[in-house]
């Protein structure tokens, strides 16, 4: 996998093929793509696997954005998930559904585009498509092929598939050395000289890709997701419910939900300009800051509009976002001779067709124009 060498090293430098900082969902799908190929990879991370960015237990697969070139990459990240699937034996998207307030024919122009199936229902039919919803005013968006993300069972199947090419190991920076030879990283455990080097490190990637060279205006957040009952559950008997998009706002607040595979839960998160705890690099917070005041406005939300959950939280989960300029919907990868760096935020839907483009960029040293072209605008103030 990794070979020392002694040439100007001491016998303590080791060489490798391609280095992949982070293993997250988005680090290890690039690793599986790059082994598949036959390629020497190497993938670093100091945590467990999936225990940064990646963590918690369910996501939502949506295909609608307002940008219709990520509606193509969720598209085809469906696909790349379906086949993930297949390899693995398990569910990895589920067939619950999202549903949306608050969208009309202008919101659907990147579904229509690449034929993706979905339908306006008007709200004397909502209980077909959301049980458990308070009553609404206006229509509401289905896409029938979303669904939530087994986030937990995506990163055991990556993981089951290269572990033997993780190092645990943190990083302390990634440099292009004096003499020209390779991408260099200072690890824990050791010194490595890679041919190239991708940086998916969630929160870290900033600083590391400030190593070569780059900068990257990425924002760090906290986010907080409680979790509440499903009102009646019985596994295998209960109609599951969707995953869901508010942005009507019409009981006070903006959030999306997702059911957490069969276990009966779900979980309610706020979206919007006005929310979550901005911290450091150094993970200091705003003084007087609290999650507690976000999580009490969507226990708050849940009493007004989601009767069909029991509004006392079962758990809560206080996640790291990282957002670009542009919004939650950005991504952006950058590149400089050996090395490439990926950031943006609601990635993980996308990650089979991401690993595929970035281990393109690991194999050409350079951005596929598809990654090129998806990230155009990503630095723009919304």
């Amino acid at each position: 996998m990794s070979r020392s060498t002694s040439a100007g090293s001491g016998g303590h430098r080791r060489e490798i093929g391609v280095a992949v900082i982070g293993a997250g969902v988005l680090g290890l799908a690039v690793v599986d793509s790059l082994v598949r190929r036959g390629v020497d990879v190497v993938c670093f991370d100091g945590r467990v696997p999936g225990s940064g960015l990646s963590g918690g237990l369910t996501r939502t697969f949506r295909h609608r954005h307002d940008d219709e070139r990520h509606v193509a990459m969720a598209v085809d990240g469906l696909a790349g998930f379906r086949e993930w699937e297949r390899r693995s034996g398990r569910v990895l998207v589920g067939t619950e559904g999202a549903v949306y307030s608050g969208m009309g024919p202008a919101d659907v122009k990147g579904l229509a585009l690449h034929a993706v199936e979905h339908r306006f229902v008007e709200a004397s039919r909502q209980d077909e498509v959301f049980p458990g919803l308070a009553p609404v005013d206006g229509p509401l968006l289905v896409d029938p092929g979303a669904g939530a993300i087994r986030a937990r069972n995506t990163i055991d199947a990556l993981v089951g598939w290269v572990g033997d090419r993780i190092v645990q190991a943190d990083i302390h920076s990634v440099t292009v050395p004096r003499d020209g030879d390779g991408v260099e990283i200072q690890t824990t455990e050791a010194i490595y000289r890679a041919r190239h080097v991708v940086i998916a490190a969630g929160t870290a990637v900033p600083r590391l890709a400030r190593g070569v060279g780059i900068d990257i205006p990425l924002q760090s957040r906290l986010h907080v997701r409680p979790h509440f009952r499903i009102r009646g559950y019985e596994p295998g008997l209960t109609r599951p419910l969707p995953c869901w998009v508010d942005r009507a706002g019409i009981w006070g607040e903006t959030v999306y939900g997702s059911p957490i595979g069969d276990t009966g839960k779900y979980v309610i998160g706020l979206i919007g300009a006005e929310v979550d705890t901005p911290f450091g690099p150094d993970g200091a917070l705003p003084e007087g800051s609290s999650t507690l005041v976000d999580a009490q406005r969507i226990v708050e939300y849940v009493e007004r509009a989601l009767p069909g959950l029991d509004p006392e939280p079962v758990g809560v989960r206080v996640c790291v976002m990282t957002k670009l300029p542009a919004g939650s919907d950005a991504l952006r990868a950058w590149h400089t001779d050996g090395v490439t760096a990926v950031a943006g935020h609601n990635l993980f839907k996308m990650a089979p067709v991401l690993g595929e483009l970035l281990a393109d960029a690991a194999q050409n040293n350079e951005l596929p124009e598809r990654l090129v072209d998806a990230g155009a605008g990503a630095l723009d103030a919304p």
